[in-house]
């Protein structure tokens, strides 16, 4: 507990009173110097039986590098308070200070810097008296995490994944089942339209066949120590453009594995495990046996796909992708 400016103003001129009033009497304590000691003792006694501050703070929706998120901060005091937020590395936090009169809400803008899981938070409440004269610094240490996706570049060669997405895309029926209702999840290429126009509006219903094979793409990522952030941006990319393709995918990296999913959920799933992924390898050689091996290392990244092998780079870029190094062959890539 400390005076807080306004406090020491009144301690100084308490404090001149105090010397006026040795000097030319005792009416100059009397009339500063007694009100002036009331007031601190006062504020004093009401910060001492403050209540101890509570911070809420609603999760924000995750984003990707440059985009930003308002915080939602509830704040239970039962004094006058003054707030600062902190946030872990990877975030900037724009305004997070306020001043409320006690119990109250308030937001700030949080700029999302760099790929992981960071924190909102600790926050220090400083709360007060009434007067404001003194005042309290309490350190709320909870904190509320902040996941910021990897950066997604576009994919502009296309015919680098053109076999795969034929192939992921091909479905053997052998005869109709049955009609059911659209779930998330399903290929919009299912949906039965004649039959959706015919039930109520904005329902759709799916042709189920007996029997069907629609192979999922497998992705596996993996990178050496240091590396993790271009990894996990270009298994992001590539998911994401197979994604858009409406096919099932499943990725594996260091940090877990999702299972085959298609649809914006899954997109969801597979960004939250890049997001958090670090660096490393996936065990049981997946990465030899996957149809897309992603792998980043201190000579750039790759983009293996099936028996090619392509710079990242150039994936996202005008021009060719095949690696140059071995024309006709794979490029074998280590860690």
């Amino acid at each position: 507990m400390r005076p807080t400016r306004r406090g020491v103003g009144v301690l100084v001129v308490a404090a001149l009173a105090l010397v006026l009033g040795v000097r030319y009497g005792a009416r100059s304590l009397d009339a500063v110097l007694v009100p002036s000691l009331v007031a601190v003792a006062i504020g004093a006694v009401q910060v001492l039986r403050r209540r101890r501050p509570v911070v809420r703070r609603a999760r924000p929706v995750p984003g990707f590098p440059g985009e930003t998120r308002t915080v939602e901060v509830e704040i239970e005091s039962n004094l006058p308070c003054d707030v600062h937020e902190e946030t872990g590395e990877g975030l900037r936090a724009i305004d997070p200070d306020a001043s409320l009169a006690g119990d109250g809400r308030y937001e700030y803008e949080v700029e999302l810097l760099d790929r992981g899981e960071h924190a909102l938070g600790p926050a220090t409440v400083f709360q007060r008296d009434t007067l404001g004269l003194v005042r309290h610094a309490s350190h709320v240490r909870t904190t509320t995490p902040m996941l910021v996706y990897p950066r997604v570049e576009p994919i502009a060669d296309r015919a680098a994944f053109a076999g795969l997405v034929e192939r992921a895309g091909t479905d053997e029926r052998d005869a109709f089942d049955r009609l059911r209702e659209y779930t998330s999840g399903d290929s919009l290429r299912d949906i039965n339209w004649k039959a959706s126009a015919k039930q109520p509006e904005g329902e759709f219903v799916v042709t189920e066949f007996a029997a069907q094979d629609e192979g999922g793409i497998g992705i596996v990522a993996e990178s050496e120590v240091g590396h993790a952030d271009e990894m996990a941006t270009a298994a992001a990319s590539v998911a994401g453009y197979l994604l858009d393709a409406d096919l099932l995918v499943d990725v594996a990296a260091p940090g877990g594995e999702i299972e085959e999913g298609r649809g914006e959920e899954h997109r969801g799933r597979v960004l939250e495990l890049l997001a958090r992924t670090g660096a490393g390898r996936v065990g049981g050689n997946r990465g030899d046996r996957a149809d897309v091996h992603v792998f980043a290392g201190e000579d750039g990244t790759t983009v293996r796909v099936r028996e090619t092998t392509h710079r990242f780079e150039s994936l996202v870029a005008d021009g060719s992708s095949a690696d140059p190094g071995r024309p006709g062959e794979p490029r074998e890539v280590r860690a």
